[in-house]
């Protein structure tokens, strides 16, 4: 095990070398993983949408407050006769404006607040609450998907990495085999041609080298940009392939996970729950409309800032006032269908939801159950066909068969090797897809 990691590492080091060979950072799955949760474009996206949500929440909220206004004004007035306002026991008035131009200050503040508009308040900010807690459900959807398009990423270079390694392994055979033959040929034993085609298959082996090398490098660049990374970065990655815990629970308890843990699922309920809300919100127009009001006012005709005793008006008030819309008793029927629609759809939308999330259970599970038998079968495979190729390289040094049939068994060989790769592999995804299918594989 030391030597094949260690010369996946050399094999690494040798593709860098047209650049800087700056040192590889090391990167575990979990490391990647977290890396792309915090730099991801699209993560970063889905969060602006969220707090958006949440703004709208605080606006509905800063909308059931009470209102406040204050005003502030001067005036020039021109009286066409004096002016006065009540009489003192001298006969005098108490307030009175000689007649000709004077200035006049006037300002005022006032308070008011709906004590009751038909639970309209109440379920306008419910319904936004029920929409942000949607909106980060919807964000923890997308954390789920973007951890397992990493894990696919990740894993799917491993198994690149993996498949130079049995590739390069049976090339330096080869340059062995080759030699061998030569030898042979020397003696007599093989022809000119069984050199050849042993020549021919190390050159195709080398040609498909060069093709998982260079898909290996797209797919490290493209994992750089999926975790946020700079694209000319070097990493390592732990290529060690371990097969994960078979599963033993029962296909009804996954579908039963699915349905109470996808965020998919909780944030469709949570918006049948919102247009709930929003319904009641449209109703609210039928009751009637109850709202109190308190204010101060003030008048200060003269133009002095801080008028003289008696020569300026102020007073509170406090009212309070019921308004009803008649026209809701025959204006509504569109809004309250529209409404109602809405919470039909989001119903029906939830149903189909839970539909397809029962069917990628079904599929993931089974794909994963058929994953780890077929490792059994492969392994079986391997073990076959390296005793075919010791027994058919040991009669081709006799001279008992050609190099045709040498090929082929060692075709044989490579083939069952990549298989097992290639298994152990897509059984760690297809373990990832049946944790991502019930919602689990972020915990």
């Amino acid at each position: 095990m030391k030597t094949y990691l260690t010369g996946i590492g050399l094999w690494l080091s040798g593709i860098m070398l047209a650049t800087a060979q700056p040192t590889p950072t090391p990167m575990p799955l979990e490391k990647a993983i977290q890396l792309a949760l915090q730099n991801n474009t699209g993560i970063k996206l889905a969060d602006t949408r969220t707090q958006a949500a949440e703004a709208r929440l605080q606006e509905t909220q800063d909308r059931s407050l009470p209102s406040a206004n204050a005003s502030l004004s001067f005036s020039r007035y021109s009286l066409t006769g004096p002016f006065s306002l009540g009489k003192g026991e001298d006969g005098k008035p108490l307030f009175g404006i000689p007649a000709g131009a004077f200035s006049a200050t006037m300002g005022g503040v006032t308070f008011s607040k709906e004590v009751f508009g038909g639970f309209a308040e109440k379920s306008a900010e419910k319904s936004a609450e029920l929409l942000a807690k949607a909106s980060q459900l919807d964000a923890r959807r997308n954390r789920s998907e973007l951890a397992y398009t990493v894990t696919d990423a990740y894993y799917n270079m491993v198994k690149l990495i993996r498949s130079v390694n049995v590739i390069e392994q049976n090339i330096r055979q080869f340059d062995e085999k080759e030699r061998e033959a030569n030898n042979l040929q020397k003696e007599g034993v093989v022809t000119a041609n069984e050199v050849l085609k042993i020549q021919l298959q190390k050159n195709n082996l080398n040609l498909s080298r060069l093709q998982v090398e260079k898909a290996l490098q797209t797919s490290l660049y493209n994992f750089n940009l999926l975790i946020g990374l700079p694209d000319k970065e070097t990493i390592t990655l732990d290529t060690s392939l371990t097969n994960p815990a078979t599963v033993a629970e029962p296909l009804a308890n996954f579908l039963d996970q699915a349905v109470q843990s996808r965020p998919e699922v909780q944030a469709n309920a949570l918006r049948v729950q919102s247009a709930q809300e929003q319904l009641r919100n449209t109703k609210s127009v039928m009751y009637p409309h109850l709202g109190v009001s308190t204010g101060y006012n003030y008048i200060n005709p003269t133009a002095r800032v801080i008028p003289e005793a008696n020569s300026f008006v102020s007073a509170w008030n406090v009212g309070a006032g019921v308004t009803y819309n008649i026209g809701s008793l025959y204006n509504l029927k569109g809004k309250l269908h529209s409404a109602q629609t809405a919470i039909d759809q989001a119903t029906l939308q939830g149903q189909q939801q839970n539909d397809q999330i029962r069917s990628e259970v079904v599929t993931s599970y089974n794909n994963y159950q058929l994953a780890l038998e077929q490792q059994n079968v492969i392994r079986t495979a391997v073990g076959q066909a390296q005793e075919n190729y010791r027994l058919t390289e040991s009669r081709f040094r006799n001279g008992l068969v050609g190099s045709t049939d040498l090929l082929e068994a060692n075709s044989f060989l490579i083939q069952a090797q990549l298989n097992v790769i290639n298994a152990t592999v897509d059984a760690q995804l297809a373990y990832q897809r049946l944790l991502k299918a019930t919602g689990h594989n972020l915990n």
